[in-house]
């Protein structure tokens, strides 16, 4: 069926629906009324589902006689896309009250007495708590110093007042903690968005401008499951095609995903990080062809920097000639013999033209497709390309990402209407007052991903070898292993960190990082390594007031919370918590400038009322928090077309590169090129000034693993947890199942059937999972969500790597630790597996 006649019929039967379900003339139907009705003595509240999907939905909340009865997704308003439309949570925001009822919740604040990892504790109180992380605190920093205590990342709440800001203003109380840079997520494509435009690898062009679009193409673009908001940026993405039905929609991906289902007119299975070597063979057709010289030649010549040979002695020339000390520094990194053109065509210094036929046989797609892409890329009048972050999330991440990035700027067309710059598009938002974490004293920071290496060897990481920021030179080491971690609403301590098992040894041994502090609401894999557990309150527990998040499409909102039921046995929400510490440091008045959490947000709440101008204008709110809190829910649409780089293509602002401009030939990648140093011995473990297509260590052309782990296995978000969050819900559990996907060809290679329990191993570790055979992954592909518990067997069963079985199914049993080169981040989706029936 053809994508416009698969949309016409959803109009229809979703019109049919309606006129059915309002139907009130006939006596034979029953009409639904459009809110259930409150019982006796239930009362309604407004509360947030704040997980790190990118929206935080608000929720209904029903209590009776103080126990929560049921919840439900916004019904307020006519629900009308672009007017103000309802924020519908999905299935995991509607089964809150079965996450905040768990069994696992941490209800009293804890003691390890076990082997870290064992998951054995003992309940203390709260004084005792506090005092330990105080004087524990204080010991380390006149021990090891500042920078021996990390506050790990996380993004298991995104609280807008009882935040991790909390521990922030603790830590920074005692003098500072070390930073960290760059996330999970997007580690890799903000570096490759950094050296491309010099910004944000958030500021595409909004998904309304979809509608001046007549070519869509999706690289690794999945909204539809990961962001499942009424108000996000799947839905976006779904409003945006179905009111442009001319247009064509081809996706590029090595699984089939939700994103299409239907509402594709081509999907393109492609082998899991060769996304460059399929980008590159797109440019040999658009170069090679002519098309570039008769159409974009003159738009590149203007606002791009490296595409030819010309491009960069220009550069070069009036690099030197300005007298900066800065710019004459990168012009010594400037080769102007590799430049784009030469290194796409094969000419010059380069040898090997990246033709069509050469990318067929790296990345799956065939010749004849790869031109036939090419073709509608030139053709279109406005293309809308945008690169998904799961391109980014491989070894070499940065360098796919940039290549991929080159297509938007090829076309000539950037600054257009209806045409993107190749990143994720700008989102709505609204601004509010927040907590200050107060000033930290330690200004050098390490990539997120590096936390478990700087435990073993933080003292000699330098900015040259590991990407430390904020030392005296390239040489200077840090000078100090990590002694303390705080893990806040943190699954990452081990779940989604990459190679649990190895990272599990690491923190056992409690002589090389001493305290580990986690607080969270339920008894996480990660929680289960901590030294001193804390309860949190869960956010139907809390009063707070938070904004849509970083993916809330192009409605801005925020939420003024209210606690539909009292913290619930010991827990404590972060701002006492931390109070308590704070009291035993002898810093309380500092940290609470006097104030209770109420006192607080009331302060915060003055503070929006009079906050700066943002994305969405914010309607008119209540004067205080309290009223506002009745009315839980204040929403903006804006439908504005924010066009990718307006101000620079048509206002003429320079942009943040060191030229100022678009590089193809990033000037901070040659530098860090010539400058930092890399392990030869890890495949593709290296920097180049040009995006290149790079074969990597577990990539598809890695000859060392083929033969021993035959297929490459990638992650993928469910519907059923956002990263590891709601992964003890049961109810999602039933509805989204945690299997491994092969294609058919794979299966009946290995003799499994529809639902085998089989294993998955690596190098590193062995999974066990039930097996989902479907034609929606690429033949050689497999592909798991991520997100699911580690769980070793508790009776120690050894699988094929020789390892301990994850019964939990947690695919970072399998990954491999190895810092990307640039952003120094997460590979987590270049992996080769091998599986068998269990």
């Amino acid at each position: 069926m053809e994508r416009r006649s698969f949309l016409k019929m959803s109009a229809a039967l979703s019109a049919a629906a309606a006129v059915t379900g309002c139907d009130s003339s006939s006596n034979d139907v029953d009409v639904v009324p459009p809110t259930p009705p409150v019982t006796d003595g239930e009362v309604q509240t407004w509360s947030s589902c704040l997980v790190n999907c990118g929206s935080n939905c608000p929720i209904k909340v029903f209590t009776k006689d103080g126990v929560i009865t049921r919840v439900e997704a916004d019904n307020e308003t006519t629900d009308e896309y672009g007017y103000n439309h309802q924020i519908r949570a999905c299935a995991r925001g509607r089964s809150l009250r079965q996450r905040t009822y768990a069994a696992d919740r941490l209800k009293t604040p804890m003691k390890r007495v076990g082997k870290r990892g064992e998951g054995k504790f003992v309940p203390i109180t709260w004084d005792e708590a506090a005092s330990t992380i105080a004087s524990e605190l204080q010991r380390i920093t006149a021990e090891y110093t500042n920078r021996s205590i990390l506050k790990l990342y996380g993004s298991g709440a995104y609280y807008g007042f009882s935040s991790s800001n909390c521990f922030n203003r603790l830590l920074n109380l005692n003098g500072g903690f070390l930073n960290i840079y760059g996330n999970y997520s997007w580690a890799q494509q903000i570096e490759a968005a950094a050296a491309t435009w010099g910004g944000s690898s958030t500021n595409g062009s909004s998904m309304v401008c979809v509608a001046d679009s007549d070519l869509f193409l999706g690289i690794g673009y999945n909204p539809s499951e990961m962001r499942q908001s009424g108000s996000g940026e799947g839905y976006d993405y779904l409003q945006a095609i179905q009111n442009n039905p001319s247009i064509e929609v081809i996706m590029v991906d090595p699984r089939y995903t939700d994103s299409m289902a239907g509402k594709e007119d081509h999907w393109y299975p492609i082998r899991p990080g060769t996304d460059a070597a399929f980008a590159e063979a797109i440019a040999y057709e658009m170069i090679s062809s002519g098309w570039v010289d008769a159409n974009s030649k003159a738009f590149l010549d203007k606002y791009c920097v490296g595409y030819d040979k010309a491009s960069l002695e220009q550069t070069k020339a009036e690099l030197e000639a300005s007298g900066d000390a800065s710019k004459l520094e990168y012009a010594k990194f400037i080769d102007v013999e590799e430049n784009y053109r030469d290194y796409i065509l094969g000419e010059g210094k380069f040898t090997e033209a990246k033709t069509p036929a050469w990318a067929a046989t790296v990345c799956g797609i065939s010749e004849a497709n790869i031109k036939a892409i090419a073709q509608k890329v030139m053709n279109a009048k406005a293309p809308y390309i945008i690169i998904g972050a799961g391109v980014n999330r491989h070894a070499n991440g940065e360098q796919a990402m940039r290549a991929c990035y080159m297509l938007p700027f090829l076309t000539g067309k950037v600054g257009q209407p209806g045409v993107n710059n190749g990143a994720l598009p700008v989102q709505g938002s609204m601004s509010k007052s927040s907590l200050s974490g107060l000033s930290n004293p330690i200004k050098e920071s390490i990539s997120f991903f590096t936390f478990s290496e700087a435990i073993e060897r933080g003292a000699e990481m330098t900015a040259r070898k590991d990407g430390v920021r904020g030392m005296a030179d390239l040489d200077t080491p840090l000078g100090q292993n990590i002694k303390a971690i705080f893990a806040i609403n943190s699954n990452s301590l081990v779940n989604q960190h990459a190679d649990s098992n190895g990272t599990s040894k690491i923190l056992e041994d409690d002589t090389k990082c001493e305290l580990i502090v986690v607080a969270d609401c339920w008894m996480t894999p990660s929680a289960r390594y901590a030294d001193i557990l804390l309860p949190d309150t869960s956010w139907l527990e809390s009063n707070d007031l938070v904004d849509g998040s970083y993916a809330t499409g192009l409605m801005g909102y925020l939420v003024a919370m209210k606690a539909a039921v009292k913290p619930m046995w010991e827990c404590k929400s972060m701002y006492d918590m931390c109070g308590l510490i704070a009291q035993k440091m002898g810093v309380y008045q500092q940290y609470s400038e006097g104030k209770d959490e109420t006192a607080w947000l009331n302060q915060l709440y003055a503070g929006t009322l009079t906050a700066p101008s943002s994305a969405n204008a914010i309607p008119a709110l209540p004067s205080t928090y309290e009223e506002a809190q009745k009315i839980g829910v204040f929403r903006a649409f804006n439908g504005t077309k924010r066009i990718a780089l307006d101000s620079y293509i048509n206002g003429g602002k320079a942009l943040g590169t060191p030229t100022g401009k678009v590089e193809f030939y990033s000037l901070d990648f040659a530098q860090k090129a010539a400058e930092w140093e890399f392990d030869a011995s890890v495949k593709g473990n290296y920097i180049t000034a040009l995006p290149k297509y790079q074969p990597t260590w577990e990539g598809y052309e890695d000859a060392d693993t083929i033969e021993t782990y035959p297929l490459q296995l990638m992650g993928y978000h469910t519907k059923g947890r956002t990263h590891s969050s709601y992964h003890n819900v049961a109810w999602l559990r039933e509805a989204v199942e945690d299997a491994v996907w092969m294609n058919p060809i794979d299966a009946n290679a290995r003799g499994l059937a529809q639902g085998d329990t089989v294993h998955v191993w690596s190098q590193r570790g062995t999974i066990e999972v039930p097996v989902r055979i479907t034609p929606r992954v690429a033949p050689g592909v497999a592909a798991l969500g991520q997100g699911a518990w580690y769980t070793p067997d508790p009776s120690g069963r050894v699988g094929p790597s020789g390892h301990v079985i994850d019964i939990g199914g947690c695919i970072n049993t399998l990954t491999r630790y190895q810092p990307s080169p640039a952003a120094k981040g997460n590979p987590q989706h270049t992996n080769r597996v091998q599986i068998a029936k269990a």
